[in-house]
C-alpha cells in the first residue's frame, strides 16, 4: 500500500512540474499580448490624443493589467515630482523591475524597457512609426509563441508523464 502511495506521489509530482512549465508558456503568451496592447495604446494616445509620454503613463496606470499598472503609476509619479525630467531613467528603472519576474525573453523585454530611448523624434507620427516597428516584432514573437505553445504543452506533458513512470520504475 505504501508503494502505491509513493508511486502516485511521484506521478503527481512529475505531472505538477509539467503543469507548471505549461503555465509558464501560457503566461508568456498572455504577457506578449498585454505588451502589444500597451504599445498600441501608447501609439494611439500619441497620434490621436496628442498626449505626452508621462500623460500616457497615467492613462495606462488606469487601464493596464496588474503588474504593469503599478509600474506606470510609479513612472508618472516620479516624472510629476521632477517636472517631467528624467523620464527615460525612471521608465527604464521601473520597467526593468516590472519585467524582472515576467516570463518574456531578452529582446521582448527590452522593447518595452527601452521605449523612451527609441522615441527621440520630435514629431508624434515618427514616434508612432517607431512604435509600430516594435509592435510588428512583438506580434511576430506572439504568433510564434502561440504556435509553439500547442506543441510544447503536449511535449512537456508527455515528458513529465514519462519521467514519472521512469522514476517509479527506478524506485521499485
Amino acid at each position: 500500500m505504501l508503494k502505491l502511495a509513493g508511486i502516485l506521489c511521484i506521478l503527481a509530482g512529475c505531472m505538477g512540474w509539467g503543469a507548471g512549465k505549461i503555465g509558464e508558456e501560457r503566461r508568456r503568451v498572455w504577457h506578449l499580448r498585454e505588451v502589444i496592447r500597451i504599445m498600441k495604446r501608447i501609439q494611439s494616445e500619441m497620434v490621436y490624443g496628442k498626449h505626452t509620454l508621462p500623460e500616457i503613463c497615467l492613462i495606462l496606470a488606469e487601464y493596464s493589467a496588474v503588474p504593469y499598472q503599478t509600474c506606470f503609476m510609479e513612472i508618472y509619479e516620479q516624472t510629476k515630482q521632477r517636472d517631467g525630467s528624467c523620464l527615460t531613467k525612471s521608465w527604464q528603472r521601473q520597467m526593468g523591475q516590472c519585467m524582472r519576474d515576467i516570463p518574456l525573453v531578452g529582446e521582448e523585454k527590452e522593447i518595452l524597457v527601452n521605449l523612451p530611448c527609441n522615441l527621440g523624434m520630435s514629431e508624434e507620427t515618427q514616434q508612432a512609426d517607431g512604435i509600430a516597428q516594435s509592435m510588428d516584432l512583438l506580434e511576430r514573437r506572439c504568433r510564434q509563441a502561440e504556435d509553439e505553445y500547442a506543441g510544447k504543452s503536449k511535449m512537456i506533458f508527455s515528458v513529465s508523464l514519462l519521467t514519472g513512470i521512469f522514476l517509479t520504475i527506478l524506485v521499485l
